[in-house]
């Protein structure tokens, strides 16, 4: 395997295998990722694997049996963007050399049995507490860990408090103490009625028929109704083909997103599904990516549903487009984290999950305007006999042309979809008359002569016209978004293929200016 010096991509997840990690693998110099998940492999982690030093993308060694320390070699992978060593048995410390991983975007070391503080710079600065959870000698200023000189305070207070016990004489300490259950009975007496009161005010959030939440269970329905004063309408910041969106803060200090969905409870569901509706919320609450929102769980409750998401600060894509000049280099950025995201759906999730409304207002962005994909599978979850099935295939303007014909939808119809978001990001509108004009066995020949278009003409004429390494992305991107709008789905390529190439192409593919490239000549990209 060391030998495989040309190898980009390798994905080994998801099946039996077992032994050790081959330290070959650290020969494998073109890797850009590496995905080892879910086997039995165990033994330690080889340090050679720190000499992938262009390892991009990924490096996935979760759900296996690993043992021993975490090789501070790892450290020299300082272009990986994702490292994920959940679910093993590691133990020692992080190593203090991850602080100069100065591409890492996300890190989980969970459910180890790693111990001491974790180091101070780098991602540690903004990771969550769900990427340490279930270590329990970890320390550090991360959200959910102790301090690391708790214990030491702990120890001076509790030898402060018993010299204190020794100087105290004995009839004032008998004082203190028949004040004190005087005292005692006076607040808890005040304490039951206000326990009482609480109780008949809250107790509507208190029977909620299920409830799926994250691992570690810091919040329940009743901080969510609280935090949104039972959903009032100021706190909705938006609606869409499924339900009304909520932020509520809750009082943690964690900020999330409540969708309401536009159906009754559960018990519009059938009893004999009620169970495999739990399983699929479990199923999208497994789903990690860092271009997909992260849901925490469901709740049927007071006659609805709720999904609760966690909080993206800017909002929509849709949003931001219309309000903001993104540039052709974040254009092209935002085109790119969409279709990881989607391939990671389609391709590495068991069972593969169907987006089925991939559209603007369904992508958010963050703060660096990174993408994340929401609403992934919520369509899946509504019954066929609900009022809303005529939303279940997509919304008007990205849904496949096929749906007209049949409500099968399956992982092509999200690739015509994305090809239409690709489009109208770089267009900064949406690309309906264009996919309109384009050939078909449909259209007509007077039709298909309207490709002819001018590529700078349908580009967002907002900006000036991408130049350089730029115009070459923008024009492979619309190759690509052509190719996946093409209207039979057996000629529209797959996501990881549209990954792969949107992420790994380097030619240039300007043949001629940018100036006298038509749209007729970007149609032809092969799968």
């Amino acid at each position: 395997m060391g030998n495989l010096t040309k190898l980009q991509y390798l994905d080994l997840s998801t099946n039996k295998l077992t032994g050790n990690i081959p330290k070959e693998l650290g020969d494998c110099e073109s890797l850009l990722s590496l995905n080892l998940s879910d086997n039995g492999l165990s033994g330690d982690i080889p340090s050679e694997l720190g000499s992938l030093v262009g390892l991009q993308y990924l490096l996935d060694l979760s759900s296996n049996s690993l043992s021993g320390s975490i090789p501070s070699n790892l450290g020299k992978l300082t272009s990986l963007e994702n490292l994920n060593l959940s679910h093993n048995n590691l133990s020692g410390r992080i190593p203090s050399a991850f602080s100069s991983m100065i591409s890492l975007q996300s890190i989980d070391v969970s459910y180890n049995e790693l111990s001491g503080p974790i180091p101070s710079g780098g991602i540690f600065q903004q990771a969550r507490a769900n990427d340490f959870v279930k270590n329990s000698g970890l320390c550090g200023n991360a959200a959910g860990l102790s301090p690391c000189n708790a214990t030491s305070a702990s120890g001076k207070s509790k030898k402060y408090d018993k010299n204190v016990l020794i100087g105290v004489i004995v009839p004032v300490v008998s004082l203190l103490i028949l004040a004190t259950i005087v005292v005692g009975c006076l607040i808890f007496r005040r304490k039951t009625k206000q326990q009482d009161e609480e109780t008949k005010s809250t107790k509507k959030y208190e029977s909620s028929e299920s409830l799926i939440w994250e691992r570690e269970g810091k919040f329940t329905f009743g901080d969510i109704a609280k935090a949104t004063e039972d959903f009032n309408e100021k706190y909705c910041i938006g609606r869409g083909g499924f339900g009304s969106v909520y932020k509520a803060v809750l009082p943690t200090g964690q900020t999330v997103a409540v969708k309401r969905l536009n159906m009754s409870d559960s018990s519009d569901i059938p009893t004999t599904n009620r169970s495999s509706f739990e399983n699929e919320i479990q199923t999208l609450t497994e789903v990690r990516h860092r271009n997909i929102i992260k849901l925490y769980g469901f709740c049927s409750m007071k006659g609805c549903m709720y999904l609760v998401y966690e909080y993206v600060l800017r909002g929509s894509l849709g949003k931001v487009l219309n309000g903001e000049e993104l540039g052709w280099g974040t254009r092209v950025k935002i085109v790119q984290g969409v279709a990881h995201a989607l391939a990671y759906l389609h391709h590495d999730c068991s069972p593969p999950i169907v987006h089925r409304d991939v559209s603007l207002n369904n992508i958010l962005l963050e703060s660096g305007f990174e993408p994340r994909l929401s609403d992934f599978g919520t369509a899946r979850l509504l019954s066929s006999d609900t009022s809303n099935w005529t939303t279940v295939a997509g919304s008007y303007g990205y849904m496949a042309p096929e749906l007209a014909l049949s409500m099968r939808v399956t992982e092509k119809c999200d690739v015509y979809s994305f090809g239409v978001v690709a489009l109208e990001v770089l267009m900064g509108k949406h690309p309906g008359e264009l996919l309109f004009s384009l050939p078909s066995s449909s259209t007509t020949s007077s039709l298909a002569t309207d490709t002819d278009l001018f590529l700078k003409d349908v580009l967002d004429q907002r900006l000036p016209p991408p130049t350089g390494k730029l115009a070459e992305e923008v024009v492979f991107v619309v190759r690509v978004a052509l190719a996946c709008t093409r209207a039979t789905p057996e000629s529209r390529p797959t996501m990881r293929f549209v990954a792969q190439e949107l992420s790994a192409r380097t030619q240039a593919y300007l043949a001629e200016p940018l100036g006298m490239i038509t749209i007729n000549k970007l149609t032809g990209l092969q799968k």
